[in-house]
């Protein structure tokens, strides 16, 4: 049986929004799993000795107008958040707690974050903003709060860094599968050619 898609991304990032829907097409062409991983990419960095890509004005600017740009590419409606760069730890921890409990809720859980930061320029960064969101069926504002502020969210996120870190993750998204990895929403087709020689070569 094939190996899963190891996907890392962090919420704020607009990079791993783009490659999400295309990655889990290619999933399904082949025959993969994708277990998904958010990560405070901030931490990673840091771990590694890597200053954030927004530090410099130049890249600052180039990256608003390459994510508007790559939106338009990728086909898919896109809000630019006025707050870039965030820290989405908030949203992570809801994320890993909510699916400590519903594994199975990982996918959808994923894109509604993603969905009501970039297609409907929503609040993922304070509880308040995530309190307002619909998550569905016993998610009210009460357990997300407690989701948020328990440990289990807390714990789950920092071993998922932690397994970052090891993982050589240096970016979001980041894709692992078959002991290699790959960087950016720009290696989606890198990433479909592989798999497509894993599936010849099974």
């Amino acid at each position: 049986m094939s190996s899963a898609i190891r996907f890392y991304f962090d919420f704020a990032s607009p990079y791993s929004y783009f490659a999400l829907r295309p990655l889990e097409a290619l999933a399904r062409q082949h025959g993969r799993t994708i277990e998904y991983r958010p990560v405070l990419l901030w931490a990673v960095l840091k771990a590694h000795g890597i200053g954030s890509p927004f530090e410099a004005p130049v890249k600052r600017d180039y990256y608003r107008v390459d994510m508007v740009r790559s939106a338009s590419f990728h086909g898919v409606p896109y809000i630019h958040p006025e707050t870039l760069p965030f820290s989405s730890h908030h949203a992570a921890r809801l994320y890993y707690a909510l699916t400590s409990k519903r594994p199975e809720a990982a996918r959808s859980l994923t894109h509604s974050l993603f969905d009501a930061l970039f297609v409907r320029g929503e609040d993922i960064s304070t509880p308040e903003g995530l309190r307002a969101l619909d998550f569905g069926e016993g998610c009210d504002p009460a357990a997300i709060s407690e989701a948020i502020d328990g440990a289990v969210g807390r714990q789950r996120l920092a071993q998922a860094v932690d397994h970052a870190i090891a993982d050589g993750v240096c970016g979001s998204p980041y894709i692992i599968f078959d002991g290699e990895g790959f960087f950016g929403s720009d290696r989606l087709p890198q990433i479909g050619w592989r798999l497509a020689g894993s599936a010849m070569r099974a």
